[in-house]
């Protein structure tokens, strides 16, 4: 099954929760260091809410840090000038930490909307949350020492987690029948389906014939629809059954269609693309694993088509020279 990615992000900093304190304005962190910004200079706006410089620069951190784990693991060396998709591997890092920002944002400009708010109770959670954190990490002095390498201290830390809490509420009210967002999921033109697939490989001819092998077992099966999720197993998708949104981009659209045109229950022919060749299988979108992926898909686009403004300050910012500059930093500690 496709992985809730905008859930995982969520609960990235829910470990990071503490208890609001004051901080000392003269106080800047590495990340502003880094990237010579004052920290609470608004650096952009999601739909009109005012983003600080210190929520972008962290996931522009986190970004960073993730691409060059991701080289070391390969071997390779990292060049932020190397072209990728839409410019370099530097654009990219600002790119993706954007797409983390406008999540977020969008998670708490959603919870106004709805009126989600944190109770007292929940309030009460962020604070035993950091004190267990702090515990694990050998005190509460150490674990402000960790959090300092990603720009945080226990308010910022506080402020992420409080959105995690809020995407949860949100989800749950989109859960709850009868609330302003219940029927949310009923709008959306969605379908899930399960997909046995056969990789083209180097050999396509041998991949065709081994689909119209599964094929043929599958229409000899004793019961076709039970059949199908052991022999989608046995193929090279691994994802499970996904719950698809029209035009996602998780399915190529020959496949999307294909779905399309199935009832639930039924299953598709041999359906060929350019990774290879597929049999699609349409299911019945219900449960709440499948409301929660195709939730996660509506605050997702949600995200990506909010209307975001950049400052100048952002436009100047360099990923490279500040990956960099952080690293250098990070070191004389």
């Amino acid at each position: 099954m496709r992985k809730r990615m905008t859930a995982l992000v969520l609960t990235l900093c829910l470990v990071l929760s503490g208890c609001a304190l004051k901080r000392e304005k003269e106080d800047v962190s590495l990340l502003g260091r880094a990237a010579k910004l004052g920290e609470e200079l608004v650096l952009l706006t999601v739909d009109g809410r005012e983003i600080p410089a210190w929520r972008y620069l962290y996931w522009l951190a986190f970004t960073c840090d993730q691409i060059r784990e991701k080289y070391k693991d390969s071997g390779l060396t990292l060049d932020w000038e190397s072209p990728v998709t839409g410019g370099t591997l530097a654009d990219y890092a600002k790119d993706q930490a954007l797409a983390n920002t406008a999540l977020y944002a969008t998670v708490e400009n959603w919870a106004v909307r709805y009126g989600c708010v944190l109770s007292e109770a929940e309030r009460a959670a962020l604070t035993k949350t950091w004190e267990e954190q702090s515990a694990i990490h050998g005190g509460e002095e150490m674990y402000l020492k960790e959090l300092a390498d990603l720009g945080l201290d226990r308010l910022r830390s506080e402020e992420l987690s409080e959105v995690g809490m809020l995407y949860a509420k949100l989800y749950q009210l989109c859960l709850t029948e009868g609330s302003e967002l219940s029927g949310l999921l009923d709008q959306v033109d969605s379908l899930t389906v399960n997909r046995i697939l056969i990789s083209a490989g180097e050999d396509r001819e041998a991949a065709r014939e081994k689909a119209a092998e599964v094929f043929s077992r599958l229409n000899g099966a004793e019961d076709p629809e039970a059949a199908f999720p052991a022999l989608a197993a046995e193929g090279d998708d691994g994802a499970g059954p996904r719950t698809l949104l029209p035009g996602d981009g998780t399915l190529p659209k020959a496949l999307e269609e294909a779905a399309k045109a199935l009832e639930e229950g039924q299953y598709s022919g041999i359906v060929e693309s350019e990774e290879g060749f597929s049999i699609l299988q349409r299911l019945a979108t219900e449960g709440e694993a499948l409301a929660g992926e195709a939730f996660d898909r509506l605050l997702q686009a949600a995200a990506e088509g909010a209307l975001v403004q950049t400052t100048p300050a952002y436009d100047l910012l360099d990923a490279a020279v500040f990956d960099e500059a952080l690293a250098k930093l990070r070191q004389e500690k």
